[in-house]
């Protein structure tokens, strides 16, 4: 089964024989429309890897929600949030820190966990957090041990999210 073909089937959180890390969301209103998002960024960068970081083709290529949600930060956000980044740093961090194959997901009732196969590093928080997710709802769990996210102030505090109208003010 191909990884992406794991993206799409595999939603009943399999474990892999090999050493895996859990990514997990908690405490989110959406979490299908979430882990949805998230699959199709994962799908559209395994489809593209090639595609140089800096191309704009990943502006119309990404979910519409991170392009946006990333288009409307501040250089002020930037300096206060360290786990917001610009879509090219992001797609270099994917490629670079490439020890990682997603296995499984799962949905949860207030969030969704994500099994990938080595270790990632936690290279997805940037992602996940540009889809709109705050911090404390991110968690890495590696060898059964939950860490909580650990980053500065989180642009989430000070500003809003509409999803629906793709703002953040």
């Amino acid at each position: 089964m191909t990884e992406v073909e794991r993206i799409k089937n595999n939603n009943n959180l399999e474990i892999p024989i090999e050493p895996y890390d859990v990514l997990r969301v908690k405490r989110i209103s959406n979490p299908a429309s979430e882990l949805e998002i998230f699959k199709n960024t994962i799908i559209v960068f395994l489809e593209n890897q090639d595609l140089d970081e800096e191309d704009k083709q990943w502006e119309s290529l990404l979910p519409k929600s991170i392009v946006a949600f990333t288009d409307q930060l501040t250089d002020e956000d930037y300096h206060k949030d360290d786990l917001i980044s610009h879509i090219p740093s992001m797609i270099d961090n994917l490629k670079e820190i490439r020890d990682w194959e997603w296995y499984s997901s799962k949905l949860t009732d207030d969030g969704f966990e994500v099994i990938m196969s080595g270790i990632f590093r936690g290279i997805f928080l940037p992602m996940l957090h540009h889809q709109g997710i705050p911090h404390k709802s991110l968690f890495i769990e590696r060898d059964g041990i939950e860490y909580p996210t650990k980053a500065l102030t989180d642009v989430l505090t000070y500003k809003t999210w509409n999803p629906e109208t793709l703002e953040l003010k």
